[in-house]
């Protein structure tokens, strides 16, 4: 199974959180100087948020969007 270490901005990892209850074992660290934080997701878990990115139906469409295998290259951290 294939995990995705992911760096996002902090508030958008705090909307994800919030919308998911997502808990601390997700957490890899944080940057500071940046306001980012470090987390890492399985692919089971990016196929699960990212449903809810392929329709604009609810609350969780634009919190979800860098789960998208377009898009979450972006966030991965080498």
């Amino acid at each position: 199974m294939n995990n995705y270490k992911l760096e996002i901005p902090r508030a958008q990892f705090d909307r994800i959180g919030d919308a998911f209850e997502l808990e601390d074992h997700y957490v890899n660290g944080y940057d500071a100087n940046k306001d980012t934080v470090i987390f890492t997701v399985s692919e089971k878990q990016r196929k699960s948020f990212a449903k809810h990115a392929k329709k604009n139906v609810n609350h969780l469409y634009w919190i979800t969007q860098i789960f998208l295998p377009r898009e979450i290259k972006k966030y991965l951290v080498k």
